[in-house]
């Protein structure tokens, strides 16, 4: 058997690439001053193009883009080495992405392969504008760019991140829910949130969502429309029926058929929880409120719909003797900005809408809107 310790080493280095693709030179656009490590109101995604892989980096004020290399002491920030970034031409240290104040660049480190920004070629050593949608060519691996969150609206003023960071007292301590599976989404927004005066509970999943609402109802919330295989839509139900539904209700309201729920009888025939029945019958529902019901009350077309029993089992029964009014200001942030989706929030409750990226005037825009929605104030 042959020795392991002699066996070769895997060689790392970067091969050029035979058929190179020539590309028009990018004109410079040069960067000075010095680099200040800001508080960083950044939230990027990287998409592998011609995949489903979407590449979640943590925002630092310089990143760098490339493979892993332990041997050397090269930790990548934003590693490519699992989508195939050897073959693809990718140098270890390939490009560094820089964020600065409203801006983001990227400088190539002289990689053996070149770097592009949509199909034209950078020059070694000096800095380029990135923008939200910008295609990103290592070697021959290509990657979207996307801004989730970023600073400001306006991407041409110049701020320092200090600035973009005197946000103003908004609110008392009402109580905010922020729901997103992006958790560095989360994170800059109830950093500002707080900043703002707010009380800030975040879920990462609509179930979590779901528990933190039994458990202390917000009084605002900020979600995300679509949350991994879920819908931000059947949230957004669940907090417009939650005043006065039990949990099982609650579910089978949201997935129920629109129509369904107009004809649905506005009593249970199941007993429990009669304490969160507060509606009397023959009284209009408030805003966006379905009726109660049970699968007395629907046709077997319509009762295909309602969750399957492995699904209702799930779910806990509300702990908390309060309930989420009927009326709570809710926002959307989503790159979902229009179409079924969109329409179907709309339908269900949604009152604000935010299309990512979100720029952090936004969010404050955003926080001052609800709230005025919460308390009657303009």
């Amino acid at each position: 058997m042959a020795d392991s310790n002699n066996s070769p080493k895997k060689d790392k280095r970067t091969d050029y690439l035979v058929d190179r693709t020539p590309a028009e030179p990018m004109p410079l656009q040069r960067m000075t001053g010095a680099l200040v490590e800001p508080l960083l109101p950044w939230v990027i995604e990287f998409r592998v193009v011609g995949t489903a892989e979407i590449i979640k980096i943590r925002t630092r004020s310089a990143m760098l883009i490339g493979r892993l290399d332990e041997s050397r002491g090269i930790f990548p920030d934003i590693d490519v080495t699992d989508y195939d970034g050897q073959s693809a031409g990718v140098s270890r240290r390939h490009a560094m992405l820089i964020t600065r104040d409203n801006r983001v660049t990227i400088q190539d480190l002289g990689s053996a392969n070149g770097t592009y920004i949509n199909g034209r070629v950078l020059e070694a050593h000096e800095s380029y504008r990135v923008r939200d949608r910008d295609r990103l060519r290592l070697g021959r691996l290509e990657l979207q760019v996307h801004f989730v969150v970023k600073p400001l609206v306006d991407e041409n003023t110049m701020v320092n991140m200090k600035n973009v960071f005197k946000v103003p007292q908004i609110g008392h301590r009402e109580h905010i829910l922020i729901a997103d599976e992006n958790e560095d989404v989360c994170r800059v927004v109830r950093f500002i949130a707080e900043k703002a005066g707010f009380r800030v509970t975040e879920a990462f999943t609509v179930t979590d969502a779901m528990h933190a609402i039994d458990n202390d109802p917000p009084e605002i919330a900020f979600l995300e429309l679509v949350m991994g295989d879920d819908s931000g839509v059947d949230l957004i139900r669940y907090l417009r029926n939650h005043h006065r539904l039990s949990t099982r209700q609650l579910i089978a309201a949201a997935d129920a058929p629109e129509e369904q729920i107009e004809k649905s009888s506005p009593i249970s025939s199941d007993t429990s929880d009669d304490s969160s029945r507060q509606q009397t019958v023959g009284q209009p529902a408030p805003k966006h409120v379905a009726p109660f019901y049970d699968k007395t009350s629907l046709s077997s077309q319509s009762y295909a719909h309602m969750p399957s029993p492995a699904a209702t089992q799930e779910l806990v029964a509300i702990t908390s003797p309060h309930r989420v009014q009927p009326n709570i200001p809710i926002a959307i942030m989503s790159s979902v900005t229009g179409g079924y989706q969109m329409g179907k929030a709309l339908e269900a409750g949604a009152d604000v809408t935010l299309a990512k990226p979100v720029a952090v005037d936004e969010l404050v825009g955003a926080l001052q809107e609800t709230y005025e929605m919460l308390t009657g104030t303009s």
